[in-house]
């Protein structure tokens, strides 16, 4: 059986109208359970509030709870009910999807490397003493291995400089930020932190998109190469958890070009223009697996 088809037919009429304009009325339950047949978590996303309790009652399932708990609920009753069990959730037949705001979203599998962890999630590690090259990094695994020793270094409270964690993490790892169209590392490899923190369920969600470059700078020239330093809150400062390296293909490029935008960059009120990688980016780019497991 087809999950959506289901979901579809037990929508109201006034749901279908929205979500189905300009197809005749007897046909819109069918033409919207064709669009989203292999999309349940994207048919789940496009409906309201009031459209998830209505298919929850419809299904005998409790209905209570915010949009992310019935959509998560309802994800779990088709998921189930395709697979024929429970057994098959969380595997590549039923991935589980994660949850960005109150969406639900399939993160994509690895895509880059990262340190390995046979815990997930992965735990915030003890914390240890900062210990950067005495020069910078000949290489690329040199410089990897810069990232491995500073996996559990807190980063102190940074005050009201947005970017005084990023030059503090590319600080331990020998490298001195650039800031210019020209990456970190010699050239060639862009040194950035991106912010996580726990869900509602424990897991790592990136909490806000990472700043890239001002306005008149050529973003695209320092996201071909990025070491990502993948820092957590501790307290008043952060830690480093983990890091991911990702280098340029077809999809990572396409990826950068439909994520990268502009908006103010500086204190509020300032005319300031910087740009940003949205955060979407990291769930299609594999960094989700490797904070939370395959």
């Amino acid at each position: 059986m087809n999950a959506s088809a289901v979901l579809c037919s037990a929508l109201p009429r006034a749901a279908l109208r929205r979500l189905a304009p300009g197809v005749p009325d007897d046909d819109r339950a069918v033409a919207l359970a064709d669009d989203f047949a292999l999309d349940l978590c994207g048919l789940l996303n496009r409906l309201r509030a009031d459209e998830l309790r209505a298919i929850a009652v419809a299904l005998r399932l409790p209905d209570e709870g915010d949009v992310l708990a019935l959509r998560a609920r309802l994800w779990q009753w088709g998921a189930e009910a395709e697979a024929g069990g429970a057994a098959w959730l969380g595997s590549a037949l039923q991935p589980r999807p994660v949850a960005i705001g109150a969406r639900l979203v399939h993160a994509a599998p690895p895509r880059g490397l990262a340190p390995p962890s046979s815990v997930w999630p992965r735990p915030v590690p003890p914390a240890r003493p900062a210990a950067p090259p005495a020069e910078e990094p000949d290489d690329v695994d040199a410089l990897l291995a810069a990232a491995d020793r500073a996996v559990g270094v807190r980063l102190p409270a940074r005050g009201r400089d947005k970017g005084a964690w990023g030059a503090a993490a590319a600080s331990l790892l020998g490298v001195v930020e650039r800031g210019h169209d020209e990456p970190d590392w010699r050239g060639d490899v862009e040194v950035k932190t991106v912010p996580v923190a726990r869900d509602r369920r424990g897991r790592w969600r990136v909490t806000e998109d990472p700043a890239v470059a001002m306005v008149d700078a050529r973003p695209l020239g320092k996201l071909r190469r990025v070491l990502w330093l993948v820092r957590a809150a501790v307290g008043e400062g952060a830690t480093i958890l983990s890091w991911y390296f990702v280098e340029w293909d077809a999809e990572i490029a396409r990826l950068v070009r439909r994520d990268l935008h502009t908006r103010p960059k500086g204190p509020k009120g300032t005319d300031a223009r910087g740009w940003y990688l949205h955060k979407r980016f990291f769930i299609d780019a594999g960094l989700y697996p490797t904070l939370n497991g395959p």
